[in-house]
């Protein structure tokens, strides 16, 4: 009898689509949560991500971000944007537990991916699994007030 390798379905989809769309994303191979914007989130917005993604049971390593535009924008090709197949293609292979769109373009284009629409700052689902949609996560993390708006939003994801 042939012995299959040590693996499953499910870990092979995910790292053929991380290396597929490698050049979109960065963060947790895992990717229990993923957090989409335009372009990299910046240092406070990641750290509000991960301090609450934490804080609600998933550990340190949990996330995974994910930009409509190569993280590098001086590779070849870093100017050009996901489109909704692709994008649908990366989020529904990766099978993330939740997620977090940071920015009015990543909304927008979640809207054309999944044919629905999102009323910007306000919890939502995305096929079933739990969402948040910001209009610009990271503008919120420069106030006190956007900071505790943020996170009211952020506590309508799942508990671990």
């Amino acid at each position: 009898m042939t012995k299959l390798p040590q693996s499953n379905i499910y870990s092979a989809s995910a790292e053929e689509i991380r290396d597929l769309f490698d050049d979109y994303l960065r963060g947790s191979r895992a990717c229990i949560a993923l957090a989409l914007s335009e372009r990299p989130l910046p240092d406070e917005a990641r750290n509000a991500v991960e301090k609450s993604l934490e804080s609600f049971g998933y550990g340190t390593d949990s996330c995974a971000y994910a930009t409509l535009l190569p993280t590098d924008a001086d590779v070849e090709g870093g100017d050009i944007a996901l489109d909704a197949q692709a994008l649908f293609l990366m989020i529904e292979g990766l099978d993330p537990l939740c997620v977090i769109c940071a920015d009015e373009a990543s909304a927008q284009a979640l809207e054309q991916a999944y044919r629905t629409a999102f009323v910007p700052d306000s919890a939502a689902r995305l096929f079933g699994r739990p969402a948040v949609v910001f209009r610009d996560f990271p503008a919120m993390m420069k106030s006190e007030k956007g900071k505790q708006q943020a996170w009211h939003l952020l506590k309508s994801l799942p508990r671990r």
